[in-house]
């Protein structure tokens, strides 16, 4: 049996008519009807995230992929700076490597760029250690990073003075998290 929104059903009114229940207040039924309507709307602020995967890297010999742009006169230029590309979804991950004066720290500089022509916008960039002597990496959560910079709205950054090792890279921005796993500078 179907009943109109303004009735209530049939075993409802038998139930109250015996006087065994109660009508909650105005307060808790728009609460509820508020919370049934919030489950059923789609979530806009879930965090997307991605694990980006290394697709080229200048140390390495052979052939460039599709996409990736021409060292050139790079080599030349920066002698001893390499250049590794990440692709995490529809983003790839630029890197420019560079080794500072003093030979043991680096200074990497990139771009995260979109591949179906979106704004990347402005957001953060995370360095965390990873310590290749545990036999499992801890949560993200419990990770703190050992550095932060900001991602530009281009979706350009910097990071100053890192050691040589190796290091995972989140990369933020908007609600979606790219991670750069296990980077050797």
């Amino acid at each position: 049996m179907v009943t109109k929104p303004d009735q209530p059903d049939p075993w409802l009114s038998a139930i109250r008519s015996a006087g065994t229940l109660v009508d909650p207040p105005d307060w808790v039924r728009q609460r509820g009807q508020h919370l049934y309507r919030a489950r059923n709307e789609p979530r806009h602020s879930l965090l997307e995230r991605a694990t980006a995967k290394l697709i080229f890297d200048s140390r390495q010999p052979g052939l460039a992929p599709v996409g990736v742009r021409s060292a050139g006169t790079f080599q030349t230029v920066m002698a001893g700076s390499w250049q590794l590309l990440y692709r995490g979804g529809d983003v790839d991950i630029d890197l420019l490597v560079r080794p500072d004066q003093d030979g043991r720290t680096m200074t990497v500089r990139g771009q995260a760029l979109s591949l179906i022509g979106e704004t990347i916008g402005a957001g953060s960039v995370e360095v965390l250690a990873l310590d290749h002597q545990q036999t499992h990496r801890p949560a993200e959560t419990q990770r703190q990073p050992m550095m932060r910079s900001n991602l530009e709205p281009s979706g350009e950054f910097a990071l100053a003075n890192l050691e040589r090792g190796h290091y995972d890279l989140l990369i933020r921005f908007g609600t979606r998290q790219i991670e750069l796993s296990d980077v050797e500078l």
